[in-house]
């Protein structure tokens, strides 16, 4: 029995616009195992969030669509699952936070309104059952005074304790599985990191796989145990955290590593990676980082490197890294 949580395979999303089609999501394959946390990087327009979005059942139609693929959630393939069915795994089976919590939550209900009626909807609780179990997960959240919080509305509470809030509403079903779209982007220094240890003590706690979507590095670095890197709707790199930071195989990789600013170490001028991610529906031959890389060659551009797997468990999509290639 596979001890996949999810298993994303070959998936494509697909977006018309202005006659053009747009290749959000091009072939993207990998898994998260039980209780794993996995990060998925890359710069904004790179198909992160999209990605997110297709697993969750979310693609803005008509202009979007899941063409090709399979999205496997403790085996049950949700591409093509029919909408009643879809909003019942929702919350249920897979929860998201998003990055702006303010948006999420509706101004004009009390947070215990909004909690409960999850609760209630999901574990078919009573409204008095639901209270308890809501009363329950803001206090696991770090709410000093719950009760009080239930009866407050949104734009009362701070941009952490709102967080707070949405991780509470995700974590109190249960899920398998739990999406954070850049769940710390809003937030100070400060709150990033009280946010994100309560994430990692949720996924010890109910062991939950945690799919964080992020550009943020160091934020990676605290929470994910792997990590997926993602340029132009594809993926071409996929690693062990520890590795991926000490070692990086791909050229954007390196890229986005180098640009990071460090408090260790000597004193250094921060990389940039030159140009810009290819706009939406641009069509290229090749590797669609060869525009930007310092290592392209002219077999870049003769045909899309395939994603190979390295006698270590790595997987990378580069020519660099084809058999009888010289590193």
């Amino acid at each position: 029995m596979s001890t996949n949580v999810l298993e994303v395979k070959s998936l494509k999303t697909y977006f018309n616009k202005n006659k053009k089609t747009v290749r959000a999501v091009d072939g993207v394959d990998f898994s998260i195992r039980k209780g794993e946390t996995v990060a998925l990087v890359g710069e904004s327009g790179c198909g992160k969030s999209m990605t997110s979005l297709s697993i969750m059942g979310l693609v803005p139609a008509p202009a979007g669509k899941i063409v090709d693929g399979e999205i496997l959630l403790n085996g049950t393939d949700l591409v093509g699952l029919p909408e009643k069915k879809m909003y019942e795994v929702r919350g249920r089976e897979v929860a998201m936070i998003f990055q702006e919590p303010m948006t999420s939550l509706n101004p004009v209900l009390t947070i215990g309104d909004q909690l409960s009626g999850v609760v209630m909807h999901h574990l078919k609780l009573n409204k008095k059952e639901a209270l308890k179990k809501s009363t329950e997960m803001l206090e696991i959240v770090g709410f000093a005074d719950p009760e009080k919080t239930l009866k407050d509305y949104p734009h009362r509470l701070s941009g952490g304790m709102r967080q707070r809030v949405m991780i509470a509403m995700a974590m109190s079903c249960n899920p398998k599985l739990l999406i954070a779209d850049e769940p710390t982007t809003a937030l100070d220094v400060t709150i990033q990191a009280q946010v994100l240890e309560l994430m990692k003590d949720l996924s010890q706690k109910f062991s939950t796989s945690i799919l964080l979507i992020t550009h943020d590095l160091g934020v990676v670095s605290e929470l994910a145990e792997r990590v997926i890197v993602m340029y132009s709707g594809q993926i071409v790199e996929i690693a062990d955290s520890n590795r991926l930071f000490n070692d990086p195989l791909h050229p954007y990789t390196e890229g986005l590593i180098g640009s990071v600013p460090s408090i260790d170490g000597d004193i250094r001028r921060l990389e940039a990676i030159p140009g810009n991610v290819p706009a939406p529906g641009t069509e290229m031959p090749g590797c669609r980082f060869a525009p930007r890389c310092s290592r392209a060659t002219s077999k870049c551009t003769e045909g899309v490197p395939e994603m190979r797997v390295l006698p270590d468990g790595r997987s990378v999509r580069c020519v660099l890294y084809e058999e009888g290639a010289a590193q």
